[in-house]
């Protein structure tokens, strides 16, 4: 479907779980820059068959880097406007973007990170995570070796 839509696709593939169940993403890599920006200006496609329809986002692949203007800061926001197309630290964001505020920042989502910094204090009584888990740890090896009498 991209490579009839913005030509260029020289992969595409499903992003599945540990049990090669589909996880609801995909990527698709492009031959040229040319197809790339159609496809990330796009924003969403929608993709008709006689089985189904899907509304897909497209989203273009966001790197760990530094600021385009400043180069001195990490430029965690990405604008995908085509007049900017650049990351940004958060004081050049502010700065570039007040007369663009229809411009609207993307992040990187690096898994269990934006759980960690929202998270307001530690709990370790939650989930899979222990009261102490290097005594916990301690003691299995402990255990595991008959170091324990």
């Amino acid at each position: 479907v991209f490579n009839d839509l913005f030509g260029g696709v020289v992969y595409s593939g499903l992003d599945t779980d540990k049990f090669k169940y589909p996880i609801g993403s995909g990527r698709v890599t492009f031959n040229n820059s040319r197809s790339y920006m159609k496809a990330v200006a796009a924003a969403f496609i929608e993709i008709k068959t006689p089985r189904f329809c899907k509304k897909v986002q497209v989203d273009p692949y966001l790197e760990d880097t530094l600021c385009s203007m400043c180069g001195m800061k990490q430029g965690p926001y990405f604008c995908r406007d085509l007049g900017c197309f650049n990351y940004f630290c958060h004081s050049c964001w502010d700065l570039h973007h007040t007369s663009r505020p229809h411009h609207k920042p993307l992040m990187r989502n690096i898994r269990g990170l934006t759980r960690a910094r929202t998270s307001h204090h530690n709990d370790y009584n939650v989930g899979r995570y222990r009261q102490d888990p290097v005594r916990d740890l301690a003691e299995q090896f402990g255990q595991t070796f008959g170091l324990h009498g």
